[in-house]
This record gives structure tokens, sequence and C-alpha cells, in this order.
């Protein structure tokens, strides 16, 4: 009989020590958050050159970064990103697209320019998408959305 006990009382001991029930695991979850940081990048004539066109090389263009929540001034313009202002040439960002809204009429074209389809007459305060390479073309000057920045 008491082979019997301590028969039983080992296995008992054996099954408190494989599985303790008392014994809880909690898992970590840990989130983060990482925020994109966007820019966006343009490029315009300096309007020291006196070429036009075509003739115009890289060297003597104005380049042209804009931050994500900020406002800055580009060849004598306005421009704001995700921070509209009234007044100024109005970017934001949406589902990874960029549109524009523009306090003045302009034009807008593809660069370079594709056979066939003639640039685009955007309205006054009227949102429009961009896509990279497009050229705004307004009063004097010329302003090309060149692409996301880095």
């Amino acid at each position: 009989m008491t082979k019997n006990i301590l028969f039983v009382s080992a296995l008992f001991f054996l099954f408190s020590c494989t599985s303790n029930t008392t014994k809880t695991e909690e898992a970590v979850v840990v989130e983060v958050t990482i925020e994109k940081i966007i820019s966006l990048e343009f490029a315009s004539k300096n309007p020291k050159a006196n070429k036009e066109g075509t003739n115009v090389m890289i060297s003597e263009m104005l380049h042209f970064s804009l931050e994500d929540k900020t406002q800055n001034e580009f060849v004598g313009f306005l421009l704001t990103l995700n921070n509209t202002q009234e007044g100024a040439l109005n970017f934001s960002t949406r589902n990874d697209s960029v549109f524009c809204t523009s306090p003045s009429s302009l034009m807008l074209m593809s660069m370079p320019p594709k056979p066939g389809i003639s640039p685009a007459m955007i309205e006054t305060n009227q949102e429009f998408f961009l896509n990279n390479m497009s050229l705004l073309k307004f009063e004097s000057v010329n302003i090309m959305f060149v692409g996301l920045g880095e």
C-alpha cells in the first residue's frame, strides 16, 4: 500500500513539474509608428538664363525641395505641402498621390509633351492631380513638379 501511495505521489510531483497551470506567460506587443517623411521636388528655369525651351541646360535650372507641412517661396511663388495657405500654390498628398490647388488659373502639361495631347487649362482654386514631370505654366513662370523626394 505504501508503494502505491509513493507511486501516486511521484506521479503527482512529476505532473505538477511539467504542467504548471499557475504560471502565465505575457505577450509583449510593441507598436512602432514610422512616419513617412515626405518632400516634393521641383525645378524651374533660372530667370538669369537667357535661353528658352529645350535649350536650357540642367545647370541653368533652379532646384527646390518642399518638405511636408511647410511653406517656402520658389521663383516668386509661395508653395505649401500639406499646409494650406490662402494665395499659395498648395500641394497635398493622399494615398501616395500628389494634388495641387492654385490661386490663379494655369496650364498643366506633361514633360516632355506627349504628341496629340493638349495642355489642360486649370481654373482658379480647382484641385488637380499631378504626375511626375508635370509642368505648371502660369503668369510668366513655369514650375516643373519632378516627383516625390527621398
